[in-house]
């Protein structure tokens, strides 16, 4: 039934119940699963003037990205799912769709909601509810 799981993950400690749900359906259906991270090179508008972020040294941000992945993948290791993993740089919500409109062997899109406020959601928007509104496959969303 899904032979190819997308996984969107935004940092090394993913939700460990989206983990959890993604390792069972994986398992049942003997479906891949892909890691995917996308790393957005436009700061946040809270951090541009924050003094922390000013100081902190340059990050490599496709370092990052796939460290976040590999990280994730760790979660599979002892089992044998198939695990393909996959980076970016730009906009998360935008590559994750642009992920599923280029490869459409990926049956359906895993991932967990942060449980933004309807107040920040709408002021902020998340990657989880831009997906959710622009997707073309089926989305299981975690909270």
């Amino acid at each position: 039934m899904f032979k190819k799981i997308l996984l969107p993950v935004d940092r090394p400690d993913y939700d460990q119940k989206t983990l959890e749900v993604v390792k069972d359906m994986a398992l049942k259906y003997g479906s891949e699963v892909v890691i995917f991270n996308s790393q957005d090179l436009s700061p946040n508008i809270y951090w541009v003037n924050d003094p922390v972020m000013m100081n902190r040294s340059p990050i490599n941000n496709e370092d990052f990205s796939r460290d976040i992945v590999s990280k994730v993948a760790e979660f599979f290791k002892d089992t044998d799912i198939k695990i393909t993993e996959s980076t970016s740089i730009g906009d998360p919500a935008s590559e994750i769709l642009h992920l599923t409109e280029n490869d459409e062997t990926i049956d359906i899109i895993v991932m967990s909601t942060h449980g933004m406020s309807t107040t920040k959601r709408f002021l902020l928007g998340s990657v989880t509810n831009k997906v959710v509104h622009h997707v073309n496959i089926p989305i299981l969303i975690i909270r």
